[in-house]
């Protein structure tokens, strides 16, 4: 693919993805790159690019959750649903980035904006999102709750370590059994022992809503968050790339971004 016809196809992408926000309510935002610098940027997104200016600290975008957080914290906006469509510089490259922030987010829009999400994909591929893989580290807080376990099976867990967890937990625990077994079980095993809680719940409730035949849905237990600021549910969408096309998450307890990958997710 040419650069020219890159260029276009990402704009035209762009600029429908903002007509769809648009149309939702959505408030869309377009702000100066430069912003200033705050050492809680720097802690979530250690690669952001930082300068000095008369003897105050800026920072290039390095990303748009922070820089709406910042925005929203600052100016104390009414509006609670965020749009954009712009770049941003990590590790000293520039690329686009789409994606929406919802702050004060329930349950249901969260649902509402993730399939949003996918129908507009969805509608832009002409083609179905082959895999959803979703998880919720607050799952993992309720198996070291209910079987008094140590902290250190979360890293067991996370980096699917089988046999040092059949040593410390034994072959006939539940949580081994659900670690062991195929991520395609892992749904209606965490659902019998943890089917009435909250996070298990909101999990239960979008697959219920994901009516697309072709789309496989999976709870993954051992899936890591994306970003290390999401502390609630998390999810990833892939089309026929190995790289996500949707990525988002709960953060700050109450809020709830997506991010639409332009670059290798599989729409240009």
């Amino acid at each position: 693919m040419t650069n020219n016809i890159l260029i276009l196809k990402r704009l035209d992408l762009g600029q429908k993805y903002l007509e769809q926000l648009d149309t939702a309510g959505y408030t869309l935002v377009d702000m100066n790159m430069i912003e200033p610098f705050s050492i809680d940027d720097k802690y979530h997104h250690p690669t952001s690019v930082v300068f000095e200016r008369n003897n105050t600290m800026y920072a290039i975008r390095s990303d748009w959750t922070r820089t709406l957080m910042n925005f929203n914290s600052n100016y104390y906006s009414d509006d609670i649903r965020f749009g954009y469509f712009g770049p941003v510089v990590r590790e000293n490259e520039s690329f686009y980035q789409a994606g929406v922030e919802l702050y004060r987010a329930n349950e249901k829009d969260m649902i509402e904006a993730v399939l949003m999400h996918m129908n507009f994909v969805e509608d832009y591929a002409e083609t179905s999102i082959k895999t959803m893989v979703i998880n919720n580290d607050q799952l993992i807080d309720l198996f070291i709750e209910k079987y008094q376990l140590s902290e250190d099976i979360r890293q067991l867990i996370y980096s699917k370590n089988i046999s040092e967890l059949r040593r410390v937990l034994g072959k006939d625990h539940d949580l081994y059994k659900i670690i062991s077994a195929k991520v395609s079980d892992q749904f209606d095993m965490v659902s019998k022992i943890f089917g009435d809680t909250k996070a298990m719940q909101a999990i239960a409730h979008l697959k219920e809503e994901i009516t697309e035949e072709n789309t496989k849905f999976i709870l993954d237990l051992s899936f890591r968050s994306p970003q290390n600021y999401y502390n609630g549910l998390y999810f990833q969408a892939f089309l026929n790339s190995n790289s996500p096309i949707l990525s988002g998450g709960e953060y700050n307890s109450n809020a709830f971004g997506i991010g639409l990958n332009l670059a290798d997710g599989g729409l240009i």
